[in-house]
C-alpha cells in the first residue's frame, strides 16, 4: 500500500511540473526563405522536460520537422527552417506545432503576405 501511495505522489508531482508550450512566435523572411520559430516553454531541467519536436505544415503536407533531445535554453527552443528549394509563396498558410516531451503541444499559424 505504501508503494502505491508513493508511486501516486511521484506521478502527481511529475504531472504538475509538466506543461505544454506557452506560445510560439513565427516570422518569415522571403529573401532568405527562412521561417524562424521560437517556442516559449519555461522548464527547470532542459534534459528531462523539453520541446521534443517542431513540425511545419501547409494544410496536411509536412514541409519540415526537427526533433530534439533537450531544450536549448530554460526559457525557449528556437529553430530556423530554410525553404531554399521551394520558398513559401505569397499567401501560403503554415501551421507550426511544438510538442513537449512530457505533456502537451501548441500550434501557431502564419500566413505570409
Amino acid at each position: 500500500m505504501a508503494k502505491a501511495i508513493f508511486f501516486f505522489l511521484l506521478l502527481s508531482a511529475l504531472l504538475l511540473s509538466a506543461h505544454p508550450p506557452k506560445s510560439i512566435e513565427l516570422g518569415y523572411d522571403a529573401e532568405s526563405a527562412a521561417l524562424s520559430v521560437k517556442v516559449l516553454h519555461k522548464v527547470s531541467d532542459q534534459d528531462r522536460h523539453f520541446i521534443s519536436r517542431i513540425s511545419v505544415y501547409s494544410g496536411k503536407e509536412l514541409l519540415a520537422e526537427k526533433t530534439y533531445e533537450h531544450q536549448d535554453t530554460a526559457a525557449a527552443q528556437e529553430e530556423i527552417f530554410l525553404f531554399l528549394d521551394k520558398p513559401l509563396a505569397r499567401g501560403t498558410a503554415v501551421r507550426v506545432t511544438a510538442v513537449c516531451s512530457v505533456s502537451g503541444k501548441k500550434s501557431a499559424d502564419l500566413e505570409w503576405d
